[in-house]
């Protein structure tokens, strides 16, 4: 909901749902938000305003939070839909803890959407997105990264080179 549609809102409506971040002010104030997800891709400002993610594509449900084969991941993993050709809108339908075997490297045009679930992805090389474009990532929890594989890198956290249109919203990352 942008705004000036918040403005045909009565006044304790929009108190009720207005969070001071503007971001969350453009979705949240829709009572119908969990069913126009891909709303989010509107709400973008600044570097990543113009990130797509995942919007136009199929929503993908993460059903499993393993990750034993990080060259054939299993369908209902994080991974399997992050290495996916077509845009795709990620998200949980429940709390989920992802440990990761190794980094997860993301293809374009995806988004990971954890709002209403509290999703942690956590171990491995945690994520790297290197010559893609058009990612969001939305309220997720990332920590405790370590190097793994052949990385050339001493802290492997959250590695972007060469990313365009990122959008980046209520991401946490700590270093443990």
């Amino acid at each position: 909901m942008g705004r000036r549609e918040m403005l045909g809102l009565s006044e304790k409506e929009v108190a009720s749902c207005l969070t001071g971040n503007p971001i969350d002010d453009c979705w949240k104030c829709d009572p119908d938000w969990a069913n126009n997800r891909q709303r989010l891709a509107d709400c973008g400002i600044g570097f990543g305003q113009n990130a797509k993610g995942g919007k136009g594509g199929q929503f993908y449900i993460v059903t499993d939070s393993s990750d034993e084969d990080a060259v054939n991941p299993k369908p209902g993993t994080l991974r399997y839909a992050v290495i996916q050709n077509e845009p795709l809108w990620i998200v949980f339908p429940s709390n989920m803890m992802i440990k990761l075997s190794q980094e997860l490297i993301f293809n374009s045009y995806k988004t990971i959407d954890g709002r209403g679930a509290d999703v942690h992805i956590v171990g491995g090389g945690c994520i790297t997105l290197q010559y893609i474009s058009n990612v969001i990532i939305h309220n997720i929890h990332i920590h405790h990264c370590h190097p793994s594989g052949n990385t050339h890198h001493s802290i492997v956290l959250c590695y972007i080179l060469s990313s365009f249109s990122q959008f980046w919203k209520k991401l946490t990352i700590l270093f443990y």
